[in-house]
């Protein structure tokens, strides 16, 4: 069986495995390059010459994880216990929120809370308690199941 991806104005636009024809040039590539292609189709691009693994690939491949994690969302209340789990009290989430009335608003007139945009609003600290953007990452990594407690 023949691999090829197929490539138009200097740029890989598909996969198959047989020959497209007409303005697209057909590369023949191997069965292992093609798979990674179809699973993931920024991991190589076409240099004018040949087909070659994208330097760019692991940060594009970073930024779109990251984009993920930005995108995940928890309920306010969801965000409040995490908070109390860090070991802020009640009274110090009810203070802090009337200081600093953006996080309030977001708690209060928005249905779930975007891991990226309580990343944004951090650092937090209360008393002797700072929650990182890193801790709130982490937390709405847990709340949505890709990590473990």
């Amino acid at each position: 069986m023949s691999y090829y991806l197929m490539i138009e104005n200097n740029k890989i636009i598909g996969s198959s495995q047989c020959l497209s024809g007409g303005d697209i040039t057909d590369v023949e590539v191997s069965e292992e390059v093609y798979n990674a292609y179809v699973e993931d189709n920024d991991r190589y691009i076409w240099n004018g010459e040949e087909i070659i693994e994208n330097p760019d690939y692991e940060e594009i491949k970073r930024q779109k994880e990251q984009v993920i994690i930005d995108n995940l969302t928890m309920t306010a209340l969801d965000f409040i216990n995490f908070l109390k789990t860090s070991g802020i009290t009640d009274v110090q989430i009810e203070a802090y929120l009337n200081a600093n009335l953006n996080v309030k608003h977001q708690l209060q007139f928005c249905q779930n809370v975007y891991c990226g945009v309580a990343k944004s609003l951090m650092p937090v600290s209360v008393g002797d308690i700072t929650i990182t953007a890193e801790m709130v990452e982490t937390a709405f990594k847990v709340k949505n199941g890709i990590l473990d407690q």
